[in-house]
Parts: C-alpha cells; sequence; structure tokens
C-alpha cells in the first residue's frame, strides 16, 4: 500500500503543477498546496477511519475538490 500513497501523492503534485502552470500561474506554489492538502486529507482520514486504500481514495477526492475550488478562485480573479 505504500507504493499506492506515493503514487497518488506524486500523481497529485503533477496533476496541480500542470494545472497551475496552464493557468499562468507559479506551479510549484500550485504543487505544494495539492501536497499539503493529499498529506493533510491522507492523515486525518486514517485517523478517523484507520483503513488505508478508503484514505487514499478520500484524500484524492479532497484534492480534487481543492482544485476545483483553486480554479474558481482564479476565474474571479481574472475576471474583475
Amino acid at each position: 500500500m505504500l507504493i499506492l500513497i506515493k503514487l497518488a501523492a506524486i500523481a497529485t503534485v503533477i496533476i496541480f503543477f500542470q494545472t497551475g502552470k496552464r493557468h499562468g500561474e507559479n506551479g510549484f506554489k500550485w504543487a505544494l498546496i495539492g501536497f499539503i492538502g493529499f498529506t493533510l486529507g491522507f492523515a486525518i482520514s486514517m485517523t478517523v477511519i484507520g483503513e488505508t486504500l478508503i484514505s487514499i481514495v478520500l484524500a484524492c477526492i479532497g484534492v480534487y475538490f481543492t482544485r476545483g475550488q483553486l480554479l474558481k478562485m482564479l476565474t474571479k480573479t481574472k475576471s474583475t
């Protein structure tokens, strides 16, 4: 399961970096936000639930919604 956790974290960092760069933002800042979000989501769900695979899925879902919120905030700031 450890390799699955690492792969999900790496995928999160890559996706956030590319999204940030694609929208003209600092990709490293976005990647850091994604990594911290994944780590916190995984740690909290692992503490509460205790099941590794469910915690990975919940962390990925949380990061997906975080990315959506960042994109929404980005479009608001660019439109004003």
